[in-house]
């Protein structure tokens, strides 16, 4: 949350001239509804589920710019499945720069909205801690002063 994955997936997509995919917006249309109402009406169980429709559709597209959403590679071996569907990076950023890009957004952060200051860095922390080793399992990675479309448009040449 806020590494910047749709940003740089809408900016990468129009540099390669390829579509981009937002998995929790595909998730969202096909439901009918938003992630916070899926969490709260069905559970986060029923939610990884349709992450997992979700990447087993993706395998069945070709050329294409995805943002996951940041939890969808933790869960039910998806960064496995992410790994052999393309190129995977993952956008490493300090708990610092997360917590000032989420500062504007908590109005479309419920999860956050509830927390105070201090409780949203700390939960921020805790969260990439815990996902951290996943995401290092991407083909990539990235370091925040390396996040432009030339960077990743120079790796996936060597791919």
């Amino acid at each position: 949350m806020g590494a910047g994955k749709t940003r740089l997936g809408k900016q990468l997509s129009e540099a390669l001239n390829l579509p981009f995919i937002d998995s929790d917006a595909q998730i969202e249309q096909k439901e009918g509804r938003n992630i916070t109402e899926i969490f709260q009406t069905n559970g986060e169980a029923y939610f990884r589920e349709k992450e997992v429709e979700f990447v087993r559709e993706l395998a069945e597209k070709n050329e294409f710019v995805c943002a996951t959403g940041g939890g969808l590679p933790c869960f039910h071996n998806l960064m496995q499945e992410l790994n052999k569907i393309g190129t995977t990076i993952y956008l490493r950023n300090s708990t610092e720069t997360l917590v000032k890009r989420l500062y504007n957004e908590i109005d479309k952060r419920p999860i956050l909205a509830e927390l105070s200051p201090v409780e949203r860095a700390g939960f921020i922390a805790n969260a990439v801690s815990e996902r951290e080793p996943v995401y290092e399992m991407s083909k990539f990675s990235l370091n925040e002063n390396e996040q432009t479309i030339e960077k990743i448009s120079s790796l996936l040449l060597h791919c």
